[in-house]
């Protein structure tokens, strides 16, 4: 924690960001630890967002330009390939050491909605929702079959909601987690999966928890 802190103080000072921000937000950051957060400058961003495999906050700077490009395809997503240069050399189970990548969803405000971390090119089939349902229990993952342009938004063919919730139906999310990162009610977001299944745009994956 003390160490974060500091970082982010000597941080602003390299690069000649605002003091004041710093005192600012400090009791901020010091309790909201360790949730994803991000801190927002004029032309950049810089996240740090939690990684399940390091066991660590991982800092990730992005530009704004890139991330508003990305929103025009429904929602950013940033891909960070990594490793912890101090993993636990006395545990025969810290695998954090080798490179794995950490992906985040980011909304069109700059916050991070989800965190996805992995080892290869995604999740196992085993870890999609896993945290999400009790063991034994059935797991949905709505995967995108056919891509569609944001030309479909402005004629009239799907809503913005449903265009953003394709960019989420990535087969790395299940059906819960799909909520949680489009910030919408689940009930609501059973009914957008319902016409786009009927469109042919996704299909709905199911399998029993572990």
């Amino acid at each position: 924690m003390d160490l974060f802190i500091i970082y982010i103080y000597i941080n602003s000072q390299h690069n000649n960001y605002n003091k004041g921000y710093f005192i600012q937000n400090l009791h901020f950051w010091k309790n909201a630890m360790p949730e994803n957060k991000v801190i927002k400058y004029f032309s950049l961003i810089e996240a740090w967002a939690w990684c399940d495999i390091c066991s660590e906050m991982v800092n990730i700077r992005v530009n704004k330009d890139e991330i508003k490009s990305g929103l025009k395809m429904g929602m950013y997503t940033k891909e960070h390939k990594h490793l912890n240069p101090y993993p636990d050399q006395e545990d025969t189970d810290d695998y954090s050491g080798q490179e794995h990548t950490i992906y985040l969803y980011i909304n069109d405000n700059y916050d991070i909605t989800g965190v996805k971390s992995f080892f290869g090119d995604s999740p196992s089939m085993s870890e999609v929702g896993a945290g999400t349902i009790e063991i034994g229990g059935e797991v949905r993952i709505p995967i995108v079959v056919k891509e569609v342009s944001p030309m479909s938004v402005q004629l009239g063919m799907l809503s913005l909601d449903e265009f953003k919730l394709l960019k989420v139906c990535d087969g790395m999310n299940s059906v819960q987690e799909c909520a949680d990162i489009s910030q919408k009610p689940i009930d609501k977001v059973e009914k957008m999966l319902d016409k786009l299944r009927k469109k042919g745009l996704v299909k709905v994956i199911k399998r029993t928890s572990g």
